[in-house]
């Protein structure tokens, strides 16, 4: 385990930092952005839905960041460990800051005297943020690019725009229309999206540029 925790400190120093300043900046300057004063269930809902989901964006996108150079997949592979169990740390530790952030996000509106009903709103936000984030994640994994990621995430983001009634179960931004029964879909997809992301890569291989799977 200890050798686990090595590589993760130093994909956070390599890699990662830069996205931790960038989600940092994201939540100091968002009283810019968007009010957290005397809001109710509705609107707090759409401070996390429209504004607090990208931090699942910035935090799980990247975790496959090292591994698009192939010198360093080949240093990981080359040590004979199971690579899961690396990609498995970087998730908590995407997740425990994701959950920090949404806290920080909820101490702000109930700081600002808003009024909702916290545990439905935390429940309901984090399995969001998560499937918003499983799906850059997923898409990553698939074709070892980072921005791809990035680019099916905000994509998907934008569908929901106007076009949230043809995603169905899946869609986001319910909260603020008052259902808060879709975290149970959120969740299952988020999962379901997280373990094939992690499996896919456990699986892949990187003949010179090409990719393929074992």
């Amino acid at each position: 385990m200890e050798k686990y925790i090595k590589l993760t400190v130093s994909f956070v120093k390599r890699q990662y930092y830069p996205h931790l300043l960038l989600l940092f900046l994201f939540v100091a300057l968002s009283g810019g952005f968007v009010s957290f004063r005397g809001l109710e269930s509705q609107q707090a809902a759409k401070v996390m839905e429209m504004y607090a989901a990208f931090t699942g964006i910035l935090l799980f996108t990247p975790l496959f960041m090292p591994e698009q150079d192939r010198e360093i997949w080949d240093l990981e592979r080359s040590k004979g460990t199971p690579m899961w169990k690396n990609y498995f740390l970087r998730f908590i530790l995407a997740l425990i800051v994701c959950f920090l952030v949404i806290t920080l996000f909820i101490s702000f509106m109930i700081r600002g005297g808003s009024e909702f009903e916290i545990f439905s709103l935390f429940r309901g936000a984090c399995c969001e943020i998560l499937f918003l984030g499983s799906i850059g994640f997923f898409a990553s994994a698939v074709t070892n690019q980072v921005v791809i990621g990035y680019m099916f995430a905000v994509i998907y983001y934008a569908l929901n725009i106007g076009g949230g009634k043809y995603l169905e179960n899946f869609a986001l931004f319910q909260m603020m229309k008052g259902e808060y029964g879709t975290w149970m879909h959120w969740l299952l997809g988020a999962t379901v999206l997280f373990v094939l992301g992690i499996v896919i890569r456990e699986k892949m291989v990187l003949p010179d540029q090409i990719v393929r799977w074992k």
